[in-house]
C-alpha cells in the first residue's frame, strides 16, 4: 500500500482548536442538572416529613376532640352542681332561724307574765342573684312577723316586756296593740290585765357561708 505524504505545508495545515465557551455550557448544565436534581430529593424529603407531621397532629387533634366530648358531660354535670350549691347558699343566708327568735323570747319574758298565745310567721327564704344583688341586703328587710297574747299583773309589766323585746335584735316595731285589764284585784287577789304585742321579725345579721362539704349533690 503506498504511503499517503501530504504535501500541504505545516504552516497551512488546519490545527484543532478547544471551544471552551461550549465546553462551559456543556458544564454549567450538568451542573444545574444536579442541583435541580438534589433540590429535588431534598424538598421531597422535607414534604415527607411536613405530611408525617401533619398526619402525627391530626391523630392527635383528633384523640383531643374526643377526649373533649367525653369530658363536655362533666362540665355540664359541674355547671348543674354550681347552680344548685348557689341556691343552697341563697338559702340559707336567707333563712329565718324561728329557734333563735323564741329562745330569745323565752329568756325575756319575765316571771310575772305569762302567753295565752303566740303567732309567729316567717317568708320563706328568697334566692339572692347577681340582678337582684344590690347595696341593701336581707339583714335589712322583714321576713316574718310576730303577735303575742298574754296576761300579767300590772302595765309596768306589760312596759318591761315591751323593752325586753326590743333588746332582741330579730324583732323590729315591737308594738303594744292592746291591754285591758280583764280581772280586778279581789282580796288578796291582784288585778289581772290582758295585752297584745305585735313586732315584725327581720334577719338580725347574715349567717357565715354554709359550708360546700355540707351541700350534697348528685348529678343526674
Amino acid at each position: 500500500m503506498a504511503r499517503r505524504i501530504n504535501l500541504i505545508p505545516r504552516s497551512e495545515r488546519p490545527r484543532t482548536k478547544t471551544d471552551w465557551g461550549l465546553l462551559a455550557m456543556v458544564g454549567l448544565f450538568i451542573v444545574v442538572i444536579f442541583g435541580l436534581g438534589f433540590g429535588y430529593y431534598s424538598f421531597s424529603n422535607t414534604l415527607d416529613d411536613r405530611k408525617q407531621q401533619l398526619s402525627d397532629l391530626e391523630s392527635q387533634t383528633a384523640k383531643i376532640e374526643t377526649q373533649a366530648q367525653s369530658l363536655q358531660e362533666y362540665e355540664v354535670l359541674a355547671s348543674q352542681r354550681e347552680n344548685v350549691q348557689g341556691v343552697v347558699q341563697s338559702i340559707y343566708t336567707g333563712r329565718t332561724l324561728l329557734s333563735d327568735v323564741l329562745d330569745a323570747i323565752g329568756l325575756v319574758v319575765p316571771d310575772d307574765a305569762w302567753f295565752q298565745s303566740l303567732d309567729l310567721s316567717a317568708a320563706d327564704p328568697v334566692t339572692v342573684t347577681a340582678s337582684t344583688a344590690g347595696p341593701t341586703t336581707p339583714a335589712a328587710n322583714s321576713v316574718g312577723t310576730i303577735s303575742i297574747s298574754g296576761k300579767t299583773f300590772s302595765f309596768e309589766d306589760v312596759s318591761r316586756l315591751i323593752v325586753r323585746l326590743q333588746l332582741i335584735p330579730a324583732l323590729k316595731n315591737v308594738t303594744l296593740t292592746s291591754a285591758d285589764e280583764t280581772q280586778q284585784a279581789v282580796g288578796s287577789q291582784p288585778s289581772v290585765k290582758d295585752f297584745t304585742i305585735s313586732a315584725t321579725v327581720v334577719q338580725p345579721e347574715l349567717p357565715g357561708a354554709l359550708p360546700l362539704t355540707d351541700v350534697e349533690v348528685q348529678g343526674q
